[in-house]
């Protein structure tokens, strides 16, 4: 899965998820089948995690102003529903935005952990003009057996901008002049180490790459 960008003759940009394939020497061109966009009739459509169920139920949650839900049987073809999985709330961390993150990863109690991207109005004075949002990471745990059934869902981010690399803003020293977007935190990926226990590699403004780990308890 990937993000392809293009602007027309009026210079609007457009994002949509697409698909490509390769069985062998995968760093060869040549090799890869190119499938295009996923869902051509949708304007703007990226941020894809795949999550493979089951051998028949199969689940791409994607894009960054509400997440959407598609199904798929083959990895290939993909029907887009109707429905959400996790939409913007108001007077939250993630008021403004969500973004789907990495593939959802099961907990010992059988149902999955998912982590997305957000952001919010900030007021914060930073170097990049008219920006005004917020980048922080949440998650929601998704049903185990059926992952399009949100169980719960963070009330506070589990990570914010607070170092200077993370922030990037008019306090942050050398960095306010580093970072190419301030105030961002955004998961890029993540691994299980043990049961509960995840790394997460996230990015600081738009520009350098960070290491979390994290760890679930249950009360």
């Amino acid at each position: 899965l990937y993000t392809a960008v293009s602007s027309d003759s009026k210079g609007i940009w457009r994002a949509q998820l697409a698909l490509a394939t390769c069985d062998q020497n995968c760093l060869t061109k040549t090799n890869w089948k190119y499938y295009g966009p996923l869902f051509p009739n949708v304007f703007w459509s990226k941020s894809g995690s795949l999550l493979v169920h089951n051998d028949t139920h199969r689940y791409l949650f994607f894009n960054d102003s509400n997440i959407s839900i598609a199904q798929t049987k083959d990895l290939i073809h993909y029907d887009l529903s109707s429905a959400f999985l996790l939409k913007t709330r108001p007077d939250h961390f993630d008021s403004e935005l969500v973004e789907a993150g990495p593939q959802p990863l099961k907990l010992s109690d059988k149902n999955y952990l998912f982590l997305y991207n957000s952001g919010r109005k900030t007021t914060t004075p930073n170097p990049k003009p008219g920006w005004n949002i917020q980048y922080n990471l949440g998650w929601a745990i998704l049903n185990g057996d059926d992952p399009t059934q949100v169980l719960a869902r963070s009330e506070q981010p589990i990570l914010s901008p607070e170092l200077d690399w993370e922030k990037c803003d008019n306090s942050s020293g050398i960095w306010a002049n580093r970072g190419l977007t301030p105030l961002v935190i955004f998961v890029e990926g993540w691994k299980q180490t043990a049961e509960n226990t995840f790394l997460v590699w996230y990015q600081g403004c738009d520009s350098t790459m960070g290491l979390a780990e994290l760890k679930v308890y249950f009360s």
